[in-house]
């Protein structure tokens, strides 16, 4: 099929436009791609047709007008992608639109020039006969040949506009290239001495705070349990307080904003799968995901496909609650680092214009937030910028707050905020009303605090007895009755 098509293409439309290089190119991803059915398009699987209810907003001749920048930006990710391939596939698949719609105009002029010969083909003269049937056989052989180029746009959009998708957010200018910089240290690393160091969860369950079983299976006991309610319920006062609204999000999300988020929908190390859901059918690239209420993809969820009015912005949530993420397989487990389910607290913003003063004083707002709840639990952390190589493809920036590990000799991230700009909302459809027309969102967001990671950096730090911060002391419950 790729074959097919890369010759078609080339014999019949652009014949001029298109390098040996491209067409290489594009026969290797239609060879080298495996069968992946992405939910943000109309797919066909086996006969049948899904419908994507959002079509994403495609603007990448803007994105390649600056291709130093972007081969920059993808050099800083160390992906292996050239943007002049990137470029040139693109161009390719605008030459098959340019050319459809050519074969379109020239079908149109062609029924124009026959409507006369219709109305009278019982009257015509020999020299108007013959031009008749020189008619109908043009447009016989153009309509042929826009039935090919259609049926070569469907494939070439299960693999060029699908690849396209796949490239990463813009960097943000402060986004690091060579490594990542430590941007603020909160007091100094007191490690006490300590002659047998052991991991949280020894610690925990040598205090009875923790049974730990595997990434999928571990239980809060005790003080632990407590813990965990009082830290959630005074992140979410510290948040609360900063006039950002709580909202309890979906635990449940569609493969739809799944694969609009950036990530795999149909591979289950991205987000776990509902199998058997009885609602969707087995084939369709729109399955169910337990992603939990406080995650990205249940706020993302709730704004994808919807018209915001201008004057709401800046709109400012949060959540408290749980967030489910796979474990990858071949990764090592690391005790609480590591688990599949987890109590988090996110922040999610909505900015209009990510170029604007307030894009950046909305951020700064929430660092310094984060940075108060922080406080008042730990005597030692960290603020680091993430380096470009360390950020996920959808992120544009990325900070990370960090406690130490004595165990593990290592910081170890227990939340973070991140700048994503329109990605997101391009995708998803996330619009407001301008004077130019419909318009995009900034999106900042991110899992400010992870209370498992949390936990095993405590723990480590007092091996010896569980030391609860005052402040979460004060916003846990009084006996265990509640759990």
């Amino acid at each position: 099929m790729a074959n097919h098509v890369a010759r078609f293409v080339e014999k019949r439309m652009v014949r001029k436009c298109i390098t040996r290089n491209t067409l290489k190119f594009v026969d290797t991803l239609w060879i080298s791609k495996r069968r992946y059915t992405s939910a943000l398009f109309i797919s066909n699987i086996d006969g049948k047709e899904y419908y994507s209810f959002i079509q994403p907003y495609i603007d990448f001749d803007k994105r390649l007008t600056d291709m130093e920048r972007l081969q920059q930006d993808l050099a800083a990710r160390k992906l292996n992608l050239n943007a002049k391939d990137v470029k040139s596939m693109w161009d390719f698949y605008n030459s098959v639109h340019t050319n459809k719609s050519k074969l379109e105009q020239r079908s149109q002029e062609i029924s124009n020039k026959l409507v006369p010969f219709f109305e009278k083909q019982e009257n015509l003269t020999t020299g108007e006969q013959a031009e008749f049937t020189k008619l109908k056989l043009q447009i016989s052989a153009v309509k042929h040949d826009l039935r090919m180029i259609k049926d070569a746009l469907e494939t070439l959009k299960e693999s060029i506009l699908k690849k396209m998708f796949q490239l990463p957010n813009e960097l943000d200018g402060k986004t690091p290239v060579e490594g990542p910089i430590v941007i603020k240290r909160v007091n100094s690393l007191n490690e006490r001495p300590h002659p047998d160091k052991k991991n949280h969860i020894e610690i925990g369950r040598h205090l009875g705070l923790l049974e730990y079983r595997n990434p999928m299976q571990y239980y809060l006991c005790n003080d632990a349990a407590l813990f965990e309610l009082g830290i959630l319920s005074y992140a979410g006062k510290i948040l609360g307080a900063d006039n950002m609204i709580r909202v309890a999000g979906a635990d449940f999300s569609r493969s739809l904003i799944i694969d609009g988020s950036g990530l795999n929908h149909e591979d289950p190390a991205d987000a776990f799968i509902i199998d058997n859901y009885s609602e969707v059918d087995e084939d369709s690239p729109n399955r169910m995901h337990l992603v939990g209420g406080a995650s990205l993809f249940s706020f993302l969820a709730m704004h994808a496909k919807q018209l915001i009015d201008p004057r709401h912005f800046p709109i400012a949530y949060f959540s408290t609650g749980r967030q489910y993420t796979p474990f990858r397989a071949g990764s090592t487990p690391i005790g609480l680092f590591t688990v599949c389910q987890a109590s988090a607290a996110l922040a999610f913003i909505l900015v209009k214009d990510g170029k604007s003063e307030e894009y950046h004083t909305q951020f700064e707002r929430l660092l310094n937030t984060v940075c108060k709840l922080y406080d008042n639990v730990c005597d030692h952390y960290q603020i680091v910028l993430r380096s470009s190589s360390e950020l996920r493809p959808w992120e544009s920036m990325r900070v990370s707050f960090e406690l130490w590990s004595p165990f593990s000799r290592q910081y170890i991230e227990v939340g973070h905020i991140s700048v994503y700009g329109e990605y997101f909302s391009k995708r998803l459809q996330i619009i407001y009303r301008s004077v130019d027309g419909p318009s995009f969102p900034s999106v900042i967001s991110g899992t400010v605090l992870s209370v498992p990671r949390l936990l095993g950096c405590l723990l480590e730090q007092n091996p010896d007895k569980f030391v609860i911060p005052q402040k979460v002391l004060e916003h846990m419950p009084a006996d265990n009755t509640c759990l």
